[in-house]
């Protein structure tokens, strides 16, 4: 019996632990089964390790532009502050308004090339989506930081925009139980895909179980000393493919915890105009008035 609990050991159990899981579901039979054989207990997983103020469901997000994504094996959304649309409460048929998401992910048994353009396109539908960003007063686009009701009105520089800034965008994610390509193959597709596609859209990180591959951009800086691992694509000049001996799953949660640690989005008003239908809260002007007396 240990003396001390290990938090690392713990973590690479349960990565482990989802292998199985993951073999396991191939048993199931049909496509759909497997895959919720896959899906379940891996948002599961999610869930008790990941803080608590982030929420995992699964389903679509979408923007109140009218843009719906495709079908998201797991949705990361703020729990405290996003509203969800489920109707009759199936999954599959979940909304959620990608003001409040963190991050998108996709679950696949393995990853050939084909699963992995899925992979960029499912991702993309959802990082394609608008969030409303509603300018302050002094000019500049307020942010907040994930979790917190709290709009920053800060300068220029500091302002939500997220074309231009990985911090103010979904991170998305693919988690799969082997990888079916060599490391050299899939960077290379995976950069084929990222220039054909935008490279902002692309997924922001891959991680396998079985195999602890993980696939994350990376910014080498130009005397090529001291490269540093990247949130986004869209701020790194290299993608880093590598065999991590203590496990891609650890990977993946300490990214989504920097990611809810350090991302944005923008004011908690942006919900109101997924509740009237010209995105203004207005009553009609013909109504009655009777004063109180």
């Amino acid at each position: 019996m240990n003396k001390n609990f290990d938090a690392v050991r713990y973590a690479i159990d349960v990565g482990r632990e989802l292998i199985a899981n993951f073999a396991g579901a191939g048993h199931a039979t049909s496509p759909g089964l497997v895959g919720s054989a896959r899906e379940v207990p891996t948002r599961k997983r999610l869930q008790n390790l990941l803080p608590a103020g982030i929420a995992v469901g699964s389903g679509c997000v979408i923007d109140s532009y009218g843009g719906t994504s495709r079908q998201m094996d797991v949705v990361l959304y703020e729990k405290q502050l996003c509203p969800v649309y489920s109707i009759n409460d199936d999954p599959a048929t979940t909304y959620y308004p990608c003001e409040g998401v963190i991050a998108v992910g996709e679950i696949k048994s393995r990853i050939a090339s084909t699963d992995l353009e899925d992979t960029f396109a499912k991702i993309a539908s959802a990082k394609k989506l608008r969030r409303y960003a509603l300018r302050s007063s002094e000019g500049y686009v307020p942010f907040r930081v994930y979790g917190s009701p709290n709009s920053i009105v800060g300068t220029r520089p500091q302002e939500f925009d997220q074309d231009s800034k990985a911090s103010d965008q979904i991170f998305g994610f693919s988690i799969a139980g082997s990888l079916e390509l060599a490391a050299k193959t899939l960077c290379a597709k995976y950069v084929a895909l990222a220039v054909r596609n935008d490279r902002v859209l692309s997924p922001n990180l891959i991680v396998t179980l079985d195999d602890n591959q993980v696939l994350t951009p990376l910014r080498i800086p130009p005397n090529r000393h001291n490269p540093e691992i990247s949130v986004s694509s869209q701020d790194a000049n290299a993608i880093y493919c590598v065999t991590r001996p203590k496990g891609g799953f650890q990977f993946l949660l300490s990214r989504i915890y920097t990611v809810y640690r350090q991302g944005r989005t923008v004011e908690e008003v942006a919900f109101e105009r997924y509740f009237a239908e010209d995105g203004r809260l207005q009553l009609p002007s013909d109504g009655t008035v009777v004063d109180l007396k």
